[in-house]
């Protein structure tokens, strides 16, 4: 890189860091343990977190008439979902934590995990919800993630959910759900990607649906996931992977897409046109940016955004064709669950 061009690039990172304005449109006092996030094609933005008594609920963040924010109690975790699978039906089944959530059109999925053990660090069981958003249609369907609808691959030992955290999810556009395990390292299958295949069966509460390792390896507690086009990106550890999801679904070779510095793990991301803002785990925390690269090539670092509190997901606020987003385009809208609360960093 010649001086000329290194001194443009520091002037435009300089700039964009000047540039940023962080707030907290909702407090940290009123919503805790804020995990992951995600936004429906109608701009609506649903965030897992805990309320003051400490239960698992996925919110839905709404704009209030003078400008601020509130987050309302959507679906409240417990592990058979409701009674009739309506929003406000009875919950059914003991409490569980949402982890991972994700969404694809009008449609809600989210993991939740109901743990138990020394210290939880068991998991006893790892249900997902179907939650249809459309107003006058909204339903919930769950299911168990099982060893009765896991598919064996060759030579595969049977599914234990006590070896399944699950954490981040994305749709591709045939509806597979594909969620990472943060306990991959520990896993006797070590399914670092799993890929659930869901059959229709109509207007049951019960979520019909199979499950099958799609990626097995060695990676340091996967955690984010996400999927732009064809390929699947997902955190390991302090890098990001990246996979190509084959014309039958099945996956392609993984590549590295970023090496990040070492003992700075990577939570979730956003990814838009290629560019991807990650939370990193460290003191203090960050939301780092990375510049496009294709397939074969790794990313590089753009800038770093420096945090109060540590991030956990992040999800960028696109422009909707009726031009009324949530928040201004462009946004970052980011969690944390040490320190609970939604922050905006606005450039």
């Amino acid at each position: 890189m010649n001086k000329i061009t290194k001194l443009s690039l520091i002037v435009v990172i300089m700039g964009l860091l000047q540039a940023c304005d962080i707030t907290e449109p909702v407090s940290n006092k009123e919503l805790k343990a804020t995990e992951n996030s995600a936004f429906t094609t109608d701009g609506r933005l649903f965030v897992v977190g805990e309320n003051r008594k400490r239960e698992s609920w996925i919110f839905e963040i709404i704009k209030n008439s003078d400008g601020s924010y509130a987050h309302i109690p959507y679906v409240k975790g417990t592990v058979d979902g409701t009674e009739l699978g309506g929003i406000n039906d009875k919950p059914e089944g003991e409490e569980c934590r949402f982890a991972g959530l994700t969404a694809s059109d009008s449609l809600l999925y989210a993991a939740c995990i109901q743990t138990g053990g020394f210290l939880g660090l068991n998991t006893e069981a790892v249900s997902l919800f179907q939650v249809e958003t459309t107003l006058n249609s909204e339903r919930i369907k769950t299911g168990h993630m099982t060893d009765s609808n896991f598919i064996y691959g060759d030579g595969e030992e049977s599914f234990d959910p006590n070896w399944f955290m699950a954490n981040g999810m994305a749709v591709d556009s045939e509806g597979h759900i594909y969620i990472s395990n943060s306990k991959a390292v520990l896993a006797p299958n070590r399914d670092s990607i799993s890929q659930v295949t869901i059959t229709d069966n109509g207007d049951s509460r019960f979520l019909d649906f199979n499950h099958k390792t799609w990626i097995s390896g060695h990676e340091l507690f996967p955690n984010g996931v996400q999927i732009e086009g064809d390929t699947l990106y997902y955190t390991s550890g302090s890098n990001i992977l990246k996979v190509k999801i084959n014309a039958d679904f099945s996956a392609s070779d993984v590549n590295v897409h970023y090496k990040g510095t070492n003992l700075a793990m990577i939570d979730d991301f956003a990814i838009h046109e290629g560019y991807i803002a990650y939370s990193k785990i460290s003191v203090p925390g960050s939301v780092v940016i990375l510049t496009p690269a294709e397939f074969e090539d790794e990313a590089k670092r753009y800038a770093a955004i420096p945090m109060a509190v540590i991030p956990s997901s992040v999800v960028y606020q696109s422009n909707l064709p009726e031009g009324n987003p949530l928040f201004d385009e462009g946004s970052l809208l980011v969690t944390s669950f040490l320190s609970g609360g939604l922050y905006r960093i606005e450039f």
